[in-house]
């Protein structure tokens, strides 16, 4: 029963992409579209873009009179015995009164003929065509790579500066296959609309070229094939962007999926869920398969249509050209092409007519082969385009300033924010924190602590009110230097899969050794480090999963100190911590932080009886502020209410029997 509710599904969503705005905007103009916004990424290469084709144009001309003479030698001097013209008895280093001023060529002309040309044919193969093609290819890889490292690069830089608001909304899998996968096609879309159709349609004319100075009409006939499939090339195009669209969401959601499970691996094995997280793969999967194989189908029928209209106009051209050899007529550029032999439609003429058609023919399908699979590029690439539109949130000011090196004190004023008009998160907060202070801000779940000290990253700005350090509002200090002034130590405990002392070392890269020990004594992890199998070298696994998770908070704590901020943040740090650790850990940093503003942001009571001031929130609001011992004193106080509900209940005495 699951695979009709899967398909249905994806009828859904394709009548959805076919419909609508959203129909509208896979129409061909999103095709131009894309193409216009690939345009400035070839401003870097277009002097090697320019230098390509050049070398590729000269090449051909070089070559293809080379391989027109070949052509001729073979069929009609090697294998029918006529003579050669003199230039081409020249070119092979032939005595010409032996192979052009005879009526047949003899059996030993014959072979003459045959090995002075296969070692010509050599000679140019080896010394001229094949390294030509070699460098050629790897210049070609190298411009195409180029271009698909800079619009990886923009997207990354644009994913790194985009709100968390945005990264709260997005999946993570997502992202990862947009900036891996759908950036890639740039490379691809430039190769399928500007290279391999310039080349291929070069080469296309220059085969009706060829044909056209031995018989105009065949050349005709040839160029037949391409009004019905522009036609059809139209017709089929809009069909093929729903479907490749429909094909890359379904494997950005199966990407996201198999990112979410591998993730969650403790939790489905923890709850034995294993079956179920299989079956949400399969069907994840199967839905991917759906799309990708549907889309897929549509490109197979369209190849097969081109494929038989260019094969009804070869084949006339064929059954023209076998006329003009039984006429032996003339040929219509005599004049041109005398000098190279051609007097006469003969059979090797035929042969490299027959070539040029092969060829010719060839081009034309890889042109609309790439043409079908540029459309999939295009929405790979507008899915690329659509985050690199989107703003990031908190920008620098025009006349943004460095911040100042901080002297006396952060201050909220009258902040209120929520993320979204209709969900407030924070109203009317208020309160000053001193440098050399310690300020708790404790509450319950969701009451706006962390959100709190998000805005003073200026990861969001407030709705309304100010946040200040020394009495410069942070809107108007530039990212860089707030962002350089402050460091955090947060409860997920992100960590890397390099040594510890790597990344101890993730916002300092450049501190010495001495200085990422001292950052881990203050946060009291020298001990289990050195205990490690290599110390401070001890490579960790993937997201630190060799440590223990009151370790990782440590080597966390330990990163923050390291940078040598004025101002640190601490997001729950000494969640997973024993009582003796976690005092030890707060008094180090007390001593540390004596010039500098320490925010903890905590629920253990436990730390924050080491604070100067504690901020008591609740449901967005701060409703008290006060040091331990006066906040405890106010009766029915939300501080003390807290206190009292972690108070383990007073053990009860067991009545007589």
């Amino acid at each position: 029963m699951a695979s009709p509710t899967r398909t249905e599904a994806l009828s859904d969503e394709l009548r959805r992409l076919g419909s609508g705005s959203e129909g509208d905007r896979l129409s061909f103009r999103l095709v131009v579209a894309v193409l216009l916004r690939c345009l400035p990424l070839l401003r870097g290469v277009r002097r090697h873009l320019l230098a390509f084709f050049g070398i590729v144009l000269l090449l051909f001309a070089a070559i293809l009179p080379l391989v027109a003479m070949g052509f001729d030698i073979f069929w009609t001097g090697v294998l029918q015995g006529s003579p050669l013209p003199e230039i081409q008895a020249r070119l092979l280093l032939l005595d010409p009164a032996l192979v052009s001023g005879v009526d047949v060529l003899s059996e030993a002309a014959r072979r003459s003929v045959r090995d002075h040309a296969l070692v010509a044919a050599a000679v140019v193969l080896l010394a001229v065509a094949l390294p030509a093609a070699g460098a050629l290819t790897y210049y070609y890889i190298w411009i195409t790579q180029r271009i698909n490292q800079e619009l990886r690069l923009q997207l990354h830089d644009r994913l790194q500066t985009l709100s968390l608001r945005f990264h709260a909304e997005t999946r993570v899998g997502d992202a990862i296959y947009r900036l891996h996968q759908d950036s890639a096609m740039v490379s691809d879309l430039i190769e399928a609309v500007f290279l391999t159709p310039v080349m291929h349609f070069g080469r296309h004319l220059i085969a009706a070229g060829v044909v056209f100075l031995f018989d105009p009409l065949a050349a005709l006939i040839f160029l037949l094939a391409w009004p019905p499939a522009l036609a059809l090339g139209y017709w089929m195009s809009r069909r093929l962007r729903i479907g490749f669209r429909a094909a890359r969401e379904t494997n950005a959601a199966l990407t996201a999926r198999i990112q979410e499970i591998l993730e969650g691996i403790k939790v489905v094995k923890a709850y034995g869920t294993e079956p179920a997280a299989q079956r949400s793969f399969e069907a994840h999967s199967r839905a991917a398969f759906d799309a990708a194989f549907g889309v897929r189908f549509l490109v197979c029928i369209f190849s097969v249509l081109v494929f038989g209209l260019v094969s009804v106009t070869t084949l006339a051209g064929y059954a023209r050209m076998l006329e003009m050899t039984r006429l032996a007529e003339p040929v219509f550029a005599v004049a041109l092409l005398i000098g190279f032999g051609f007097d006469r439609f003969t059979l090797g003429v035929f042969n490299l007519l027959k070539g040029e058609l092969g060829w010719g023919s060839g081009s034309f399908r890889i042109i609309y082969r790439m043409w079908a699979r540029a459309q999939d590029m295009a929405i790979g690439l507008d899915r690329v385009f659509e985050l690199l539109d989107l703003e990031p949130e908190v920008q620098d000011a025009p006349d943004a300033v460095d911040l100042p090196p901080f002297q006396r004190d952060v201050t909220f004023r009258g902040v209120h924010f929520g993320y979204g008009p209709d969900r407030p998160t924070l109203e009317d907060v208020g309160f000053t924190a001193r440098a050399g202070s310690l300020t708790a801000i404790v509450g319950p779940t969701g009451s706006g602590k962390s959100t709190l000290m998000s805005l003073l990253l200026r990861l969001f700005d407030p709705d309304a009110g100010s946040i200040e350090i020394d009495g410069l509002d942070l809107r108007a200090v530039s990212l860089a230097s707030l962002r350089s002034a402050v460091s955090i130590a947060l409860q997920e405990n992100v960590l890397f899969g390099a040594t510890v002392r790597e990344n101890i070392r993730y916002a300092a890269p450049t501190a010495s050794d001495a200085a990422v020990r001292e950052a881990a004594r203050v946060a009291a992890a020298d001990g289990f480090i050195q205990e490690l199998p290599d110390g401070y070298d001890t490579l960790l696994g993937e997201r630190g999963t060799k440590l223990s998770t009151g370790q990782r908070q440590r080597v966390s704590i330990a990163r923050a100190v390291l940078k040598d901020t004025p101002i640190l943040i601490l997001d729950e740090p000494t969640a997973s911590l024993d009582a003796e650790t976690e005092l030890r850990v707060l008094r180090n940093l007390r001593a540390w932080g004596r010039d500098r503003a320490i925010f903890l942001v905590t629920h253990r009571l436990s730390s924050v009886r080491q604070a100067d001031r504690i901020l008591v929130f609740h449901e967005g609001r701060l409703v008290e502020q006060g040091s331990h011992e006066t906040l405890l004193e106010r009766p029915g106080g939300a501080y003390r209410s807290l206190v009292h509900a972690e108070a383990p209940p007073a053990p009860q005495r067991m009545a007589a029997p």
